[in-house]
């Protein structure tokens, strides 16, 4: 539901209709502002480094392990 809907949900008289979208679509608002906060708080706290380099060492070690176990 949009705003345009709510609208002529209130001009028709359907009140219980235009509080429903209105909650819906506060929510959504709502909830599209908490997702851009946890992103924020992601980058904040991992200080904007991914902790892929840590993966990639520990492949790295496995393969020189199975190496070593074909030898």
């Amino acid at each position: 539901m949009d705003i345009q809907d709510i609208i002529n949900n209130i001009a028709a008289g359907e009140n219980v209709a235009a509080k429903e979208g209105l909650e819906n679509v506060l929510s959504a608002k709502a909830f599209d502002a908490l997702q851009g906060y946890k992103q924020e708080i992601a980058a904040t706290l991992y200080g904007g480094q991914e902790q892929g380099p840590e993966e990639d060492t520990d492949h790295e070690e496995d393969e020189e392990q199975e190496e070593t176990e074909q030898e």
